[in-house]
């Protein structure tokens, strides 16, 4: 019987998630697709370290199964030695595969036990055909259905970024479970924009700055400049270690579990992608991918901070930096575009809007001194406060 399964695929997978465990989030096997039984404990071991939050490794399988008495250490010695794979989609499919011959073959098992009655056959018949017919993890649902279930839907809610800018143009703010791209040239205002968001936003929500560009020090220098409240420093947090998109996945999914609804990444040309072999456009179309699942899944807002090419700059053309297909996974696009003759001066853009299908182009300038973006050029009389970090005179935070 040994052309219904194949050992080696199995311990390929296994081996792939240990190495690499996001990847049990898109896997569609089930625990009883694998042959086996060894190999079933710790893939269900596996998928109950991932809904607990725990790290999917060696010790804590083990301890699992050890508590069930049902660890094999030969067994884990084989997976662990296997070579992971960075793409397990082809295997999953040949796994798939042999699962359903093996159902096949105890269907016809079943069906030449001469102790079944002929009505117990056609319902083993009928059962089968059912499981075996069934897509894989996918349920078609009726057009009908889907309008009664959008008329009952509550109004999906809006965020006010509290730049006016933006909330104007989204109809009173942005919605949740969307992934914008933020690009510019360099110094354009990328980052001071992005944390003006988060400053904004975190008047009354968790929000956090992945900051892989500038040191944490620079931020707090910065947010001294935005005179926050004790609530809104408390509101934002900050991270600048785990620049892989594997860490990226856990720490977002972990906050987001806290209450935290805005996330900001700078920036995408920083990420790696360690368990992806394809060329570097691969990993970034990658990356995003993931960053955009996550957002629907969760239902939440991340910003990323893109590059863009100094030939499509000269070109106005507003592709990201070596993203491949990337732009597609994209809700949202806005870029920071200099002006060629005043220094100050900024074009704001969005080129692409799935929440409502506005696109805009508006001037703005940007504040050397307070380090955020307004509606109006920047005067040298616009003081309020003197920032303890140094004797430049600055204001409180204004939305554009």
């Amino acid at each position: 019987m040994n052309e219904y399964f194949n050992i080696s695929l199995e311990q390929s997978i296994l081996s792939s998630i240990l190495y690499d465990p996001i990847k049990i989030e898109d896997t569609q096997l089930n625990i009883e697709d694998f042959y086996l039984a060894s190999h079933q404990n710790i893939f269900r071991a596996m998928k109950v370290l991932y809904e607990n939050d725990k790290p999917i490794d060696e010790e804590f399988i083990k301890a699992i199964l050890v508590k069930e008495k049902s660890f094999d250490e030969q067994v884990m010695c084989e997976i662990m030695i296997k070579n992971p794979i960075s793409n397990i989609t082809e295997y999953e499919k040949q796994i798939l595969e042999l699962s359903r011959q093996r159902k096949l073959l105890k269907l016809s098992i079943d069906l030449k036990n001469n102790e079944l009655s002929l009505h117990q056959k056609l319902e083993i018949i009928n059962k089968s055909q059912e499981e075996l017919e069934a897509p894989v993890n996918y349920e078609p649902k009726k057009l009908s259905q889907a309008i009664t279930d959008y008329d009952n839907m509550p109004n999906k809610p809006k965020y006010e970024t509290g730049i006016a800018l933006v909330d104007n143009y989204f109809n009173g703010g942005l919605e949740l479970s969307q992934l914008i791209m933020l690009g510019g040239a360099k110094g354009a205002g990328k980052t001071a924009f992005s944390l003006q968001f988060l400053f904004n936003v975190s008047q009354g929500y968790k929000s956090a700055f992945f900051s892989y560009e500038m040191p944490i020090w620079k931020i707090a220098q910065r947010s001294k400049k935005a005179n926050l409240t004790q609530q809104q420093q408390d509101n934002i947090l900050i991270l600048d270690k785990g620049r892989d998109i594997s860490d990226i996945q856990r720490n977002i999914k972990y906050l987001a579990k806290s209450g935290v609804k805005f996330f900001t990444i700078d920036s995408l040309m920083k990420l790696t992608n360690k368990h992806h072999a394809g060329k570097r456009h691969e990993q970034i179309a990658d990356i995003t991918s993931k960053l955009s699942k996550l957002c629907m899944e969760l239902d939440i807002i991340i910003i990323l901070i893109v590059q863009i090419s100094n030939e499509d700059l000269k070109n106005n053309r507003m592709a990201v930096k070596g993203s491949g297909d990337a732009d597609y996974d994209a809700d949202i696009m806005f870029f920071l575009q200099k002006d060629k003759d005043e220094e100050h001066k900024r074009y704001f853009i969005c080129e692409k809007n799935r929440q409502n299908g506005n696109e805009f182009k508006q001037e703005v300038y940007f504040n050397p001194k307070m380090l955020r973006l307004q509606q109006h050029r920047p005067a040298l009389y616009e003081t309020s406060y003197t920032s303890s970090l140094n004797d430049t005179p600055t204001v409180s935070m204004e939305v554009i």
